[in-house]
């Protein structure tokens, strides 16, 4: 069996593996360190069927911000911002809902996804280890069985946390192969084709309908707890 991509940024300061936590197929964990050779500090982990967008956005955006050690996304930095995931997504819309006891839970305006805040403290190695709930989640679908999830344990940099949630809450269609978008989702995609082409003959791209959110890209909001 082929090993999965093994990722190690030039700090070595941060890894990304291509697996979950238990090994599932199709799923990414970033691991965050203080200095090379240490235990981790920090874990995300982008569950399998987590849309690509949300992925790259965490990831593209902590690799710059590694060059400087964080300095350019902190207080001061040319690329600082001061909002959180939960408040770009109550920008959004997304209001608080009720949640399991323990957890603060901001649902999409079309109740199709939801961030969600564990509340209270505990130990980060137990975080980190997947034997206590993350900080914070975003859930596809119904919250009790998400289609995806992906999740972010205490002290995961905020300012690509915050990027990921921008990409999570994007209401705006994405080009999608219609192999690669699941039945239960045909409903809410619109296929579009090049003026003159055959109308019998099947295209290979489809985007979701403008005129609903997104299912596999869905849209929330919060402020920092």
């Amino acid at each position: 069996m082929t090993a999965p991509p093994v990722l190690t940024s030039p700090c070595r300061t941060a890894v990304l593996t291509g697996e979950g936590p238990s090994g599932q197929p199709g799923a990414w964990t970033v691991l965050g360190y203080s200095s090379p050779s240490s235990e981790p500090l920090w874990r995300a982990t982008f569950g399998s069927g987590t849309p690509a967008e949300i992925t790259a956005a965490f990831t593209t955006v902590l690799a710059d911000g590694l060059r400087t050690r964080h300095r350019d996304y902190l207080l001061g930095g040319p690329h600082y911002r001061s909002d959180t995931p939960a408040s770009v997504l109550a920008d959004r819309g997304w209001r608080p809902d009720q949640a399991p006891k323990g957890f603060h839970d901001q649902v999409a305006p079309d109740h199709t996804a939801v961030y969600r805040h564990r509340v209270g403290h505990q130990p980060h190695d137990a975080e980190v280890a997947g034997l206590a709930p993350p900080s914070w989640s975003m859930l596809a679908g119904d919250p009790k069985h998400p289609s995806w999830r992906a999740e972010f344990t205490i002290g995961v940099p905020f300012y690509p946390l915050v990027h990921a949630a921008l990409a999570f809450s994007d209401t705006a269609p994405v080009q999608r192969l219609v192999g690669e978008i699941p039945t239960r989702h045909l409903a809410l995609v619109t296929v579009r084709r090049p003026p003159g082409s055959n109308r019998s003959h099947p295209m290979p791209a489809a985007w979701p309908s403008p005129s609903t959110p997104t299912a596999s890209r869905p849209a929330p909001a919060a402020r920092r707890r």
